[in-house]
């Protein structure tokens, strides 16, 4: 009866402006094509690489064999320098590849095309500018890595290391850092863009504040990990998460309506969303790394949608009660 009354109130609110305004969004989402978005990301560390701090020997022989004109051998601010060009070359590929232009028609999975974000829209640029950004931004922390790593084997070695060494060092290096992090980007912008769309708030600060939660949420886990192989878990457990749990309850007999879709478990914190009931930290989580609904396909869902369900978790409680369950917890990075 308690989750019918969920249902009824969340159709109620469908047929209200709420729902309508939800509605207008979800068609209005656009994303953009992940595997172009790859490639502009490793070809982005791939330059920086190339041309910081001073550009690479390769570069001015292969602008004068394909272009035919001489390139400098160092730039003033090369970063800047890869971050405008790029933005004119994504333009361009964005452009084509909008028209199904040969080559893009033949790369799949593609989205349709109005699926794809317009280069020239206010989101596009946007795209284009937080991506580049991004690229650059990553490009220049992997040459300060290989400068660092060069000044240890220098101090280890007691001398420079051969040049056939430092280029299959090099390489080895950027080929792998943008192979692995071009993917994670990628996937960060879109996730970024998807949420932008859906809160209708510009991009830059929506990436700007999932990288910090990310970076944060790294860097807790690392310093949990050490701190319990010290055995000193306990100075950290302001920053982990307690995710409640009723001991006892996995071998009862418990009807499934009390059940959470997403973890199984007896509902301890239970929210609302769209008429269906979940466990509070599971829901905010699928929410919060996919923006869909846990079990409606092809609903877009944002953890401010997340309602508590109290009159559930009030039935919870007395039924934990009445066959004695305990409440415990288990520790979770935030």
């Amino acid at each position: 009866r308690l989750l019918l009354g969920h249902r009824r109130a969340f159709e109620e609110i469908r047929a209200g402006e709420t729902e309508r305004r939800a509605s207008m969004r979800r068609q209005a989402l656009r994303k953009p094509f992940e595997v172009l978005e790859m490639a502009y990301q490793a070809a982005l560390q791939i330059m920086m690489a190339l041309l910081v701090p001073k550009v690479h020997p390769i570069v001015p022989h292969l602008s004068r064999v394909l272009m035919r004109r001489d390139y400098p051998a160092e730039l003033a601010l090369p970063s800047l320098a890869v971050f405008v060009s790029g933005l004119h070359a994504k333009l361009a590929l964005d452009t084509a590849n909008l028209w199904g232009m040969i080559p893009f028609r033949w790369v799949q999975p593609r989205p349709l095309r109005r699926e794809l974000v317009h280069p020239l829209s206010p989101r596009g640029l946007e795209l284009n500018l937080v991506g580049s950004l991004a690229g650059v931004c990553v490009g220049r922390a992997m040459v300060l890595v290989r400068q660092g790593l060069r000044l240890a084997a220098e101090a280890l070695l007691g001398a420079e290391p051969p040049a056939l060494i430092r280029w299959v060092a090099a390489s080895a290096l950027h080929l792998t850092a943008s192979s692995i992090l071009a993917p994670l980007i990628v996937g960060g912008l879109s996730a970024s863009l998807r949420d932008a769309q859906f809160r209708g708030r510009p991009l830059l600060p929506t990436a700007l504040g999932r990288l910090w939660r990310f970076l944060s949420l790294g860097v807790v886990r690392v310093a949990h990990a050490g701190s319990e192989a010290m055995g000193v878990g306990d100075l950290l457990s302001g920053y982990i998460a307690e995710v409640p749990y009723w001991a006892g309850a996995e071998d009862a007999q418990v009807p499934e309506d009390l059940l959470c879709p997403i973890t199984g478990s007896v509902f301890v914190h239970p929210v609302s969303l769209h008429g269906m009931v979940f466990e509070q930290h599971a829901a905010r989580r699928w929410v919060e790394s996919t923006g869909r609904h846990p079990v409606l396909q092809g609903v877009w869902c944002h953890e401010a949608e997340l309602q508590p369900a109290r009159d559930v978790e009030a039935l919870c409680r007395r039924l934990a009660a009445e066959h004695g369950w305990v409440l415990r917890s288990s520790h979770c990075s935030q």
